[in-house]
């Protein structure tokens, strides 16, 4: 009798913490992503159109989680500029949108012990970033909430460099506009359970 606790009461264990860390899994429901740049001239904004992305939680008894996987596609067609259609084609020239359409970035460790609630969380996402087929470790800062509903909010704000991604900054107006090498892109992003 005694040869049979061990194995049943491993398996009571089993389901036990499975029950504590149920997975479920996300994708974007809404975001609101920008790019601001400066030029010799004047600064600039974009905003992009068309994102999409999904992710992997783990879901705690106590409502906190932990982000297993996250991966975000942006359309490089899809980044509309305040300076016109005549800067948009520039801009996809540099980013090399023919040969490369999207801009990605994946999370490469899990972001644990995020608490319930609409308070951001702080923490520090580390990830790969790959603009125009060139690919970079980053650490990229953000603020995580979870709301009621279980729906998941991530913004924050990231600073590239243009030339680490092998880009040449766009010029204008027969080389008179230069755009500085540093963008800054803002982010918000829900993701919302497809359970």
């Amino acid at each position: 009798m005694k040869r049979f606790r061990i194995p049943a009461l491993g398996f009571v264990l089993f389901i036990t913490i499975n029950n504590l860390m149920a997975q479920d899994n996300y994708a974007v429901s809404n975001q609101l992503i920008t790019i601001d740049g400066t030029s010799n001239l004047h600064s600039w904004h974009q905003k992009v159109e068309k994102i999409s992305g999904k992710g992997e939680v783990k879901l705690a008894v106590d409502k906190s989680l932990s982000l297993q996987a996250l991966s975000i596609v942006i359309k490089v067609s899809s980044i509309k500029g305040s300076e016109g259609s005549g800067m948009d084609n520039k801009a996809y020239k540099a980013l090399k949108a023919d040969k490369f359409p999207e801009i990605t970035f994946s999370l490469t460790e899990p972001l644990a012990n995020i608490p319930y609630g609409v308070n951001a969380f702080p923490a520090a996402a580390k990830g790969r970033l790959t603009i125009a087929g060139v690919t970079r470790s980053i650490i990229m800062p953000v603020k995580i909430a979870v709301s009621e509903d279980k729906k998941i909010i991530v913004d924050g704000i990231q600073q590239v460099k243009m030339t680490d991604y092998g880009i040449d900054p766009p010029t204008a107006l027969l080389g008179m506009l230069k755009t500085g090498d540093t963008i800054t892109i803002n982010f918000k992003t829900t993701f919302s359970s497809l359970n």
